[in-house]
């Protein structure tokens, strides 16, 4: 980890921030790419997990178990 994540709380909040955006964005396009109206509505749980899970995931490790 950088030294300034461990010096200044609001760069890794903003770092974390724009991490999450990122990639809400990304798997947002994808889904739009690849999933049409016919799909069963299982499919679209599924790209839902995929598009939160990771964020929540690297938000617990950054907070929570870093401690930073």
């Amino acid at each position: 980890m950088p030294k300034i994540f461990k010096e200044n709380k609001f760069v890794l909040f903003l770092a974390n921030v724009i991490t999450i955006i990122i990639w809400i964005f990304i798997v947002t396009a994808f889904k739009n790419i690849f999933l049409n109206d016919n799909l069963p509505f299982y499919l679209y749980k599924i790209a839902d997990l995929i598009r939160f899970v990771p964020p929540i995931w690297l938000t617990y490790y950054l907070w929570i178990l870093r401690k930073i």
